[in-house]
């Protein structure tokens, strides 16, 4: 007996959305799955990395007296924590994140994201599927300095202003 998708399966390569509530389901799967998680578990060294990435990031309160500062550090504890535990379950059993990946897109389908990097106020009444998934496709570069030559710069030569060979 076959079951009949109103969809085609999409293929690693294709980039995509999950709608919000895929989203939330998958995240909760995942994590349940990854019952050896122990959120203190860590060694106090890879913590400092972790700490260190959220801190290069912008995730740490500037003001560590400030009344939410404490609630702030442990969530974003919380969330590089999880983040790391997701990539060693990815890391030692790609085949079951890639199952459980592929089992969410045959569920709720999935939409492809607008190449736009651009994003308007209507993009941000839903985060999920139209902004961090575009912000996570921003390629941040550094802005060259521009190349400029004056023409009164001396060359190697020690003259001013010739720069013919």
């Amino acid at each position: 007996m076959t079951t009949e998708h109103n969809h085609e399966h999409i293929p690693e390569e294709v980039y995509g959305v999950l709608p919000d509530e895929g989203v939330v389901e998958l995240t909760d799967i995942l994590t349940g799955y990854m019952h050896e998680i122990e959120l203190g578990g860590l060694t106090d060294i890879m913590g400092q990395v972790l700490d260190d990435l959220l801190e290069q990031a912008g995730g740490m309160p500037n003001d560590l007296k400030a009344d939410d500062a404490f609630e702030q550090i442990t969530q974003n504890q919380l969330a590089v924590t999880l983040a790391y535990h997701l990539g060693r379950l990815e890391g030692r059993s790609p085949q079951v994140v890639q199952k459980m990946m592929d089992e969410a897109i045959e569920k709720w389908g999935i939409s492809d994201l607008e190449e736009s990097n651009e994003i308007t106020d209507e993009d941000l009444e839903f985060p999920k599927t139209q902004v961090y998934p575009r912000l996570r496709r921003i390629e941040y570069t550094e802005t060259p300095e521009p190349n400029v030559e004056l023409g009164w710069e001396a060359d190697n030569a020690g003259e001013v202003g010739n720069t013919s060979e």
